[in-house]
């Protein structure tokens, strides 16, 4: 509309004054995505060779016995276990541009260096709940529930109707029982993670870290936001991303929380390709894109599965 004109003034807003178009495009915001920060990708050389599935070989299991002089030698036989990783997802997108409007949009090329970002974008963001599914789905038995732990069974890592209730008082608590869940299952302490949702971003942060002297940092969480590289030896990822539920037995957002090292699971993607086809049947131009991608869990016991709720009270 303009600046407003007075009774028997001309309006010229939309006539002779038009709008002006920026040449450069807004972006859009798009969360973060964490698929390549927990899991190996180590693999994609080799399934770009060609094939569909990587068969991994697990080490195998060798018994010792006691020695005693002159007793007959007790032999045992070993066998690998195979385990498939196979490449079974994949998605694409397909935007079609007619040439007229190609050329007749001022900033057709921004335009289309927009659309073809926000498609690589969106395809980033469907890994990381497929592959976050994956891994709490598959972590091994001692490793989750209220009696986790391979050797305490002490270690209470929540269950559905009951999940853990984490605050900012006990919080770098639970993550410390984590680190415990891991220890007992022997799991290389170099590389840890855990996954948290903005919602426990919060509660980290009005913790106990929030007193420089209790980091050994010479800054605050209180003052710019910033929370250690490691708390409790883990890197702590934050993501949008991770399955949440509302649990219907106690009435909250309740969330699938994985934490573990990321050799525990392998992702490889084979095709990542793009391309623009001319249609032969009308003047446009089709800007597609192709990801074919696969993965699975190598090490149920090098994850934890942590079914947590968070209390924001300050």
């Amino acid at each position: 509309m303009g600046i407003p004109a007075a009774s028997g003034y001309p309006q010229y807003s939309g006539n002779l004054i038009t709008p002006i178009f920026r040449m450069q495009l807004l972006e859009r915001w798009y969360c973060s995505t964490i698929y390549s920060d927990v899991s190996s990708t180590e693999y994609t050389g080799e399934l770009n060779k060609g094939g569909d599935e990587i068969v991994f070989w697990r080490e195998p299991k060798v018994q010792v016995h006691k020695y005693i002089k002159n007793q007959p030698i007790q032999h045992d036989t070993v066998d690998a276990e195979p385990i498939k990783m196979v490449v079974d997802q994949s998605y694409n997108f397909s935007i079609k541009m007619n040439h007229i409007d190609e050329q007749q949009i001022q900033n057709f090329d921004n335009w289309k260096a927009g659309f073809l970002r926000a498609a690589g974008l969106e395809l980033a963001r469907v890994i990381d709940p497929l592959l976050l599914t994956e891994m709490y789905t598959s972590v091994a038995n001692t490793n989750r529930g209220p009696n986790a732990g391979a050797q305490s069974r002490n270690v209470n890592m929540g269950t559905a109707g009951a999940p853990v209730v984490l605050t900012k008082d006990n919080i770098v608590n639970v993550l410390s029982q984590v680190h415990q869940v891991l220890d007992e299952a022997c799991a290389p302490k170099e590389g840890r993670f855990i996954t948290l949702p903005p919602a426990g971003i919060t509660v980290l942060r009005n913790s106990d870290l929030r007193a420089a002297y209790l980091t050994g940092l010479s800054w605050s969480p209180i003052v710019n936001g910033r929370l250690p590289d490691t708390v409790m030896g883990f890197t702590v990822l934050e993501s949008t991303y991770i399955p949440r539920v509302i649990d219907g037995t106690v009435n909250k957002l309740s969330y699938h929380l994985v934490a573990g090292v990321k050799m525990a699971t392998a992702f490889a993607a084979t095709i990542e390709d793009s391309r623009v086809i001319t249609d032969k049947d009308d003047w446009a131009n089709y800007y597609q894109g192709l990801s074919v991608f696969g993965f699975r869990t190598l090490y149920e016991d090098g994850l934890v599965h942590l079914y947590a709720t968070f209390d924001p009270t300050p």
